[in-house]
């Protein structure tokens, strides 16, 4: 573990912070510094006060106590605009662009390139916020506006605007849960070039654990709101790194799947709308998990988002136990049995300002009610037993879905749906942005889906997590099926082969610890 330095060797430094909420203490007299220059990675466990820790420096919290410094001198952080003021900067997991604006709005919001005359130099504005687009690789219209965008469209743009603005630090909130290798790849180079040649500062929270060590320098580890310590990366193994953080020893991540049905719970054949999907056919056994993956913009989302209702289609059939169905919305898919977990959980999956016990609640009205009246002492049991079965921290079941961590909130997702009974369940990006025992926690949930008959389709952009978590890997390119590989016939490798229809630069399937508790970034 480090010794502490004088306070003069940081660009920002929080001393003994201590943040309480009703029934929780989220920080516990935590320490955290940052040196110019530095990438220190923040790790802890959903709920062990990563996202706490950022908002009390962001100023979207007040601290009950302790004392923030930026270069050396004591400072007053009560509002996000003191922060900024700071040269503090913020990339959040959860989305906070303005869809209403086009995208070189958003990039420039408040910051816009004025004429003398008082109004937006909007050429200089579109044509800077195409040059960053450009460095980042992102094919998108600076016009376009951002309401139409997918989520990983959407976490691109919030990444190319933080880097419009000079700051002293810049904070980075899982930056890569929705990115493809090559825009975290670009995104790792501009981190580096900011360090070395203007001495920014990253503060780097991440849960795709075989980062840390390529991109960070230090690492500080928090568990249920308290420092655990700050060590060298290189001076950490990685096992060890992992045991801090979950307060134990590594457990077996990935369940062994039973073999499935041989009868379809879902036979989709020939789905066509627009440029999106173009003819795609398949089908989910009883008790099988389908991983469907690809590189951004393949068509994953689109697929899950028609099965489900969500959204219409042009042509084509869907199969509910060999029935055919009409779904004309999300009602519809309810209706016969298909639940749909979107990857977008704050703005899609949840009511952000109702309770758990409501989230929970509002699928299975049907199932609880009789003559129109909620059995209350039954939804009360069952919200108990699902947030014990799924390990979710909050201090009760009246805790609203805003107040939660993310990962927290994707269990609460996962819980309502568990409720309400389907049988054909659509997980989009599952485990994003949750952590080891989360992960775990969602893998044994799904395993015994599957020994309830349940069947999945898994769009994932996680290789490993598709490898090793479906019976059988179908890979999308450009609104189709290109190839379906058999549970053991493929590596990270060939997924990547087949997603970008070319030959890559020769890689390694994931394996060793990094694999078993997440594998390597995607």
């Amino acid at each position: 573990m480090l010794s502490t330095p004088d306070s003069t060797d940081f660009v920002v430094e929080m001393r003994d912070i201590v943040k309480a909420f009703p029934g929780v203490l989220a920080l516990n007299s935590v320490n955290f510094q940052l040196r110019p220059g530095e990438v220190h990675v923040l790790l802890g466990e959903n709920g062990a006060g990563k996202s706490t820790l950022i908002k009390v420096l962001s100023g979207a919290y007040k601290t009950d106590s302790g004392q923030i410094l930026v270069d050396g001198a004591p400072v007053s952080i009560n509002t996000p605009q003191d922060a900024l003021d700071q040269g503090l900067r913020f990339i959040y997991q959860e989305l906070s662009l303005a869809k209403n604006l086009d995208i070189a709005r958003n990039m420039f919001l408040g910051m816009e390139p004025m004429r003398r005359t008082g109004v937006v130099n909007e050429r200089l504005l579109y044509s800077r916020a195409t040059e960053y687009l450009k460095r980042f690789h992102i094919d998108l219209d600076p016009t376009e506006q951002v309401s139409r965008l997918s989520v990983t469209e959407q976490k691109m743009v919030e990444i190319a605007r933080a880097l419009t603005t000079k700051a002293k630090v810049i904070v980075l909130d899982e930056p890569t849960d929705v990115l493809e290798d090559r825009s975290r790849k670009d995104l790792f180079q501009v981190i580096r070039q900011l360090k070395q040649e203007q001495g920014v500062a990253f503060v780097y929270i991440s849960h795709r654990y075989a980062e840390v060590a390529e991109i960070g320098d230090r690492v500080t580890i928090l568990r249920d709101g308290a420092n655990v310590g700050t060590y060298e990366i290189k001076d950490l193994a990685f096992d060890k790194m992992i045991e801090l953080m979950i307060g134990g020893e590594i457990k077996k991540q990935y369940p062994d799947l039973r073999t499935p049905s041989g009868e379809n719970a879902l036979r989709v054949e020939n789905l066509i709308r627009g440029r999106i999907l173009n003819g795609v056919s398949l089908t989910v056994k009883k008790g099988e998990i389908v991983g469907v993956t690809g590189l951004m913009g393949a068509g994953k989302t689109e697929l899950g988002r028609a099965i489900a209702g969500v959204d219409r289609f042009d042509s084509g059939n869907i199969y509910v136990h060999e029935k055919a169905v009409r779904l004309r919305s999300p009602k519809d898919g309810i209706r016969e049995g298909i639940a749909y977990l979107p990857e977008d959980r704050k703005g899609l999956g949840l009511i952000q300002d109702h309770s758990i016990r409501d989230n929970f609640a509002y699928p299975s009205l049907y199932r609880i009610s009789r003559f129109g009246i909620v059995d209350q002492r039954r939804l009360d049991k069952e919200v108990s037993d699902i947030m014990t079965r799924l390990a979710i921290k909050a201090p009760d079941a009246e805790t609203f879905a805003m107040q939660l961590s993310g990962g927290n909130q994707q269990k609460v997702v996962v819980a309502k749906w568990l409720g309400a009974q389907c049988q054909i369940m659509v997980f989009d990006e599952p485990t994003r942005g949750i952590d080891i025992n989360g992960k775990r926690e969602i893998y044994a949930i799904m395993e015994e889906l599957l020994e309830r008959g349940v069947g999945i389709l898994m769009l994932t952009s996680d290789y490993t997590e598709a490898l090793e978590m479906s019976h059988r890997i179908i890979v999308m390119r450009r609104g189709a099926i290109c190839r379906e590989f058999a549970r053991g016939e493929a590596t990270e490798a060939d997924i990547l082969r087949e997603a970008i229809g070319e030959m890559p630069i020769a890689a390694q399937p994931a394996s060793g610890v990094g694999a078993a508790i997440g594998g390597a970034a995607q």
